[in-house]
């Protein structure tokens, strides 16, 4: 009885909680996620607005995946209660997702039922809706000639439409999209620009974010504390287009974020040129040319245009011009689906030398980008028509066998729904992957038999993923008894490592397969940084501690690692500094306070 009690009054506590913060939402306030998840995640999904927050903080942060399941979530709980507005503002936010992640086939629909609510109640529209459509409007993702095109207009309105919900922040951080967009425009000379920075002024929370905002859209050119204080993907950018500070990796929140990956491309691209890597160098070109085309800004293509400038040598500006003149435009993409619910477009990459002799066999990379070699040096990356299709070669590359039941590919790959209708998206995208596959010189690899869809094994030699799993499992097992037969392992599995098909930025049944890699390559470097620390070599450990914290920069268990590494070597001052660092970011980025063990780590010390 005296549980049930305690638990009824937890209950009502959980109840209470969640009622004061839905008050404050309503009342104006911009809460934390922290402030959120203090609240259990069960509890938190049954309020819609509570959600709603959730989401607005995951979209700063560059969280998509996350915050897609989350804005899928809230949506359906405000057409349970019939908040047609509340739903636009969810709508609105999805489509600023999904032009984010570069995802056309979820992007359209969303598009233009926003497009027709914006022309016919823009009163009525949060400001979301059109700040979707400016970001839409440069995608060339909204559908028909209109006259609300122009990405200028839909941004200046997008923030009016903030200014008048009574939303200083929102405002400020669609003006900062607004600079990222195109900083070369001079909007800070514009009468509008400077009458919305004085009314943000008198409204705008002087905490460090407002700070950082005013001075950023102020002078665009924000200081190092000042940046630190933006949310995670806006800090990214920041640095990369305004300051052109942004060489380091992005945090791996923004793994998904198109935008922010081309400028990592584009970073990499011109390091590994001053370094003399020409072919390194070409293969992020390749990547920036395949990101521009999911995510167009004239920042993006300014910077694609320096890149590409240097690269001169390798790339005559005449076959680039042949390149980009042969990209479809957005009409015509849609015009190559036979219905709306099959345009489901992925953007090709271009396709290189197809094999000579269509009988040797594929090594295929999946990690850090699709890839297909042989051992005569020819390669090939599919350029195919829908997503989906991309989606099943992955899929059942990751299979046994390279094979799955017919039932299970459908659940897996193409989601809930009409079970003719998903079958009849199998049937569309078996051929598209037919077709792309013949085109690369894999003719009859591809077979569905008695309810089973596969992959001829005679055709592939190679996977990297198999092969970084493979080395990975037997280090495993050898560590208890033999670890340095196991850091030889791991040692020849570490630089295999990348993200899995990084093409396919909101697969849901993926990012399960990522989460359980990043984990591996975590627990590899760990285990490798052991033996070394035990060893005495403090170089190689050091090395790859350092790998460790910038891959889980989040992970408070590799600061502790290194801390301790520190001070048992007697670096007192280094191992403060790495306590610093990490002190930091749990309360700036993290918004969490260290554990004690961590903290006696140097107290004690």
């Amino acid at each position: 009885m005296g549980q049930r009690n305690d638990s009824g009054r937890q209950k009502d506590a959980w109840v209470n909680k969640l009622l004061s913060l839905e008050q404050a939402i309503l009342d104006g306030q911009n809460l934390s996620a922290d402030e959120l998840r203090v609240i259990p995640a069960e509890v938190r999904k049954r309020s819609p607005l509570l959600l709603q927050a959730e989401c607005e903080d995951g979209l700063l942060q560059g969280r998509l995946i996350e915050t897609k399941h989350l804005l899928e979530t809230a949506l359906k709980g405000f057409a349970a209660q019939a908040n047609e507005s509340a739903m636009l503002a969810m709508m609105g936010m999805l489509g600023l997702l999904y032009e984010q992640v570069g995802d056309r086939n979820e992007s359209v629909p969303i598009v233009t039922l926003l497009l027709q609510e914006w022309q016919r109640t823009p009163e009525a529209c949060s400001g979301f809706v059109p700040w979707a459509l400016a970001r839409a409007s440069a995608n060339r993702g909204l559908p028909g000639a209109t006259d609300f095109q122009d990405p200028e207009t839909l941004f200046r309105h997008a923030a009016e439409q903030f200014g008048n919900e009574g939303k200083p922040l929102w405002t400020a951080f669609v003006m900062l999209d607004r600079l990222l967009y195109d900083p070369s425009a001079a909007a800070y000379g514009r009468p509008e620009w400077r009458t919305r920075l004085q009314w943000l002024n008198r409204h705008l929370d002087k905490d460090n974010l407002g700070v950082a905002l005013i001075a950023t859209l102020t002078t665009g050119h924000p200081s190092v504390k000042e940046v630190a204080s933006l949310p995670e993907r806006y800090a990214y950018l920041v640095k990369a287009i305004l300051l052109k500070t942004g060489y380091e990796k992005p945090a791996y929140s923004l793994a998904c974020d198109n935008e922010s990956q081309f400028f990592t491309s584009a970073a990499e691209a011109e390091r590994l040129l001053e370094e003399g890597d020409d072919t390194g160098a070409k293969a992020e070109y390749e990547t920036m040319q395949r990101l521009k085309k999911l995510v167009s800004t004239p920042a993006i293509n300014r910077r694609f245009d320096d890149i590409a400038a240097m690269l001169d040598r390798l790339f005559p500006k005449e076959s680039r011009d042949s390149e980009e003149s042969g990209d479809p435009s957005a009409e015509e993409e849609a015009g190559q689906a036979d219905n709306s619910h099959l345009v489901d477009m992925f953007i090709p990459r271009p396709a290189s030398v197809p094999m000579n002799n269509p009988d040797d066999k594929w090594r295929i990379k999946l990690m850090g980008g699709i890839r297909f070699s042989t051992t005569d040096g020819s390669y090939a990356e599919p350029a195919w028509k829908r997503r989906r299709a991309g989606e099943l070669l992955v899929y059942l590359l990751l299979q046994p066998g390279y094979k799955a039941n017919r039932e299970q590919i459908i659940d897996r790959v193409f989601g809930e729904g009409d079970t003719s209708k998903r079958s009849n998206q199998l049937y569309v995208t078996l051929h598209d992957l037919r077709h792309t596959l013949k085109e690369m010189g894999m003719t009859d690899t591809v077979y569905a038999k008695r309810g089973v869809i596969g992959l001829e094994e005679h055709t592939i030699e190679q996977i990297d993923v198999e092969t970084y799993v493979a080395l990975s499992r037997v280090g495993d097992q050898l560590w208890m008894d033999d670890r340095e037969a196991a850091c030889r392992l791991y040692d020849e599995a570490l630089p295999l490592y990348g993200q899995l098909a990084t093409e396919l930025p909101s697969a849901e049944w993926l990012e399960r397969l990522r989460e359980q890699l990043l984990d591996r390559q975590t627990n590899m470097l760990k285990r490798i940084a052991i033996y070394y620390s035990e060893l005495q070599d403090d170089v190689r450990a050091e090395q790859r501690l350092n790998e460790w914290i910038a891959l889980r920069p989040e992970q408070e268990e590799a600061y502790e690692t290194m801390i301790r590494h520190c001070l048992d070597k007697g670096h007192r001052a280094e191992a403060i500094n790495w306590f610093k660092r990490l002190e930091r970011i749990s309360k700036e980025e993290l918004g969490v306070e260290l554990l004690e063990k961590t903290k006696r780590l140097i107290w004690q010390s």
